[in-house]
């Protein structure tokens, strides 16, 4: 080779790519020489004259060498990535959200603009998911995040931590008001329903919404990154109790909170002290005058203030999943064991159970109303009553089905409370599958001097006979409402005209 020999070409490729993979075809064969190949780190040295079969045999291996480090590279990117996204929806996880928020806080402050946390939680996503499944689940996860990404900026940050929980943070934002133009798109977005195609290519839309909490960050740390995420939580919470697709962290509100962590501390610790009691008010037979059964109704013998009644202590609790689903259990065990104790008395007392929204999505529900049976074997199902409000009952008729569906098959009896305010279809009624609906109280007790009220009562008692359902008229104050709710065709009447709640050890005797 002409003013450069062999070594001298490989020490220029080095120095153009350090990587690159050399093979030194030569004659010489000195120590010397070999030495300095070894030292410049040649990958392979083959010997002159060139042996077709050695030369190959060698491109092989460095071949196989660098597709061995193109793997390893390719598998060291996955496992990078793994270790920072979410691998179902590809957004960051928890641990690349934090580190790339630290660098839009100092890109922030250094330009004087505000950083909005968002934390965000899907509705009913559970029942949803124990309805139709996991791969419906991923499905609606995967396009939440395709919303998400379709909503916010690239330079944001968009997060899963988990489950159905989201967060995110938006960066640069001039004044607090400007991340309301972000939840316009976003609440746009989520008007797009997922379709998802089962194992037996039933299509099913399946509406997805949000609770959202936001708070913001103008001369945030690093130290304070988690009360900011504490206080969107918070903020989240708050809208999923208003039933508001988002709402902002208040400050005012941070007393308002300790209050209710408080506060359900010690509603736990009542139902261990025995401080709740159950009790019964009388459902009658309008035409007979007779007792036909009793509502369970929950009372806390607080040891301070009294008998409180649940508008007084619920409240506190109403966020707090594990307390309202040791109370709901308490509430189902005493009754079963009260239907017992009156069974071995003599007498069968049917009784109805108030179930909210909540209790009757719980994942537990159906397995603690089983378990319960086999504790109480007397109880004879169709004896007893499960409640649900009409309004929630409205909003969540799919998830509701099959919990429905599996109560009835047991032999419960299902009752629809509180019938007028939800705004029940003919649709609605023939899906809920009941056999009770409960007419609020509200236009039972106006209807003998509210012409609306009275209309309302007539119409309900109307729609809920189309489908053969018994009809309670909830409210009764006065016993001179009765004649007119029979003419209407009510079945049965409850209200303190009749009798007011009263303990277990005052039902036999109201009964004879």
């Amino acid at each position: 080779m002409p003013k450069m020999d062999g070594l001298e070409m490989c020490k220029k490729i080095r120095e153009i790519n350090p990587n690159q993979r050399v093979v030194l075809f030569t004659s010489y064969n000195e120590v010397e020489y070999l030495s300095k190949a070894i030292n410049m780190k040649i990958d392979k040295y083959i010997m002159k004259p060139l042996n077709t079969k050695q030369m190959f045999g060698v491109l092989d291996e460095i071949v196989i060498e660098l597709k061995k480090e193109r793997e390893s590279e390719a598998y060291k990117k996955d496992l990078e990535f793994a270790s920072n996204h979410d691998l179902l929806t590809g957004l960051a996880n928890r641990k690349l959200f934090f580190s790339r928020l630290e660098q839009m806080v100092n890109d922030s402050l250094r330009e004087k603009k505000t950083i909005a946390i968002l934390s965000m939680d899907l509705n009913r996503f559970k029942p949803i998911n124990d309805t139709y499944g996991h791969d419906a689940g991923d499905i609606i996860l995967k396009k939440v995040a395709q919303y998400l990404k379709k909503s916010l900026r690239k330079s944001d940050i968009i997060s899963r931590f988990g489950g159905d929980e989201f967060v995110m943070a938006v960066g640069f934002l001039k004044n607090h008001n400007h991340i309301l133009k972000f939840l316009k798109r976003l609440e746009r977005n989520f008007l797009e329903p997922v379709i998802y195609r089962d194992d037996d290519g039933i299509k099913h839309k399946l509406d997805i919404s949000f609770s959202m909490g936001i708070t913001f960050c103008n001369n945030c740390t690093n130290s304070s990154f988690d009360t900011l995420l504490r206080e969107a939580d918070k903020a989240m919470y708050r809208a999923k109790e208003l039933r508001i697709p988002y709402t902002f962290f208040d400050p005012s509100e941070e007393s308002k909170f300790k209050v209710r962590a408080r506060k359900s501390e010690e509603i736990k610790d009542a139902i261990i002290r025995g401080e709740f009691l159950l009790f019964y008010q009388p459902i009658i037979d309008i035409k007979t005058q007779k007792v036909v059964s009793f509502e369970s109704l929950l009372r806390w013998h607080h040891p301070k203030k009294g008998l409180l009644t649940p508008d007084k202590f619920l409240t506190y609790i109403w966020d707090n999943l594990e307390t309202r689903s040791y109370l709901s259990e308490w509430v189902i065990e005493s009754v079963f064991s009260q239907y017992e104790r009156w069974l071995e008395s003599g007498r069968a007392v049917k009784l109805s159970i108030n179930m909210s929204s909540v209790e009757f999505h719980s994942e537990r529900f159906l397995s603690i109303v089983k378990q319960l049976l086999k504790e109480y074997p007397k109880v004879l199902t169709s004896d007893i009553i499960f409640e649900i409000d009409e309004a929630t009952a409205i909003k969540d008729t799919n998830v509701k089905k099959s919990t429905i569906k599996e109560l009835k098959e047991m032999g419960f009896k299902i009752a629809l409370d509180d019938f007028g305010t939800g705004q029940s279809t003919l649709n609605h009624l023939q899906t809920f599958n009941i056999d009770t609906i409960k007419i609020d109280k509200s236009f039972v007790i106006d209807m003998l001097k509210d012409k609306e009220s009275h209309t309302m009562v007539d119409a309900s008692i109307k729609l809920a006979k189309v489908f053969n359902y018994k009809v309670v008229a909830i409210g009764v104050e006065h016993k001179k409402q009765l004649p007119d709710l029979q003419k209407l065709g009510c079945d049965q009447a409850q209200g303190y005209g009749i009798a007011r709640p009263m303990p277990s050890n005052e039902v036999l005797a109201f009964i004879r």
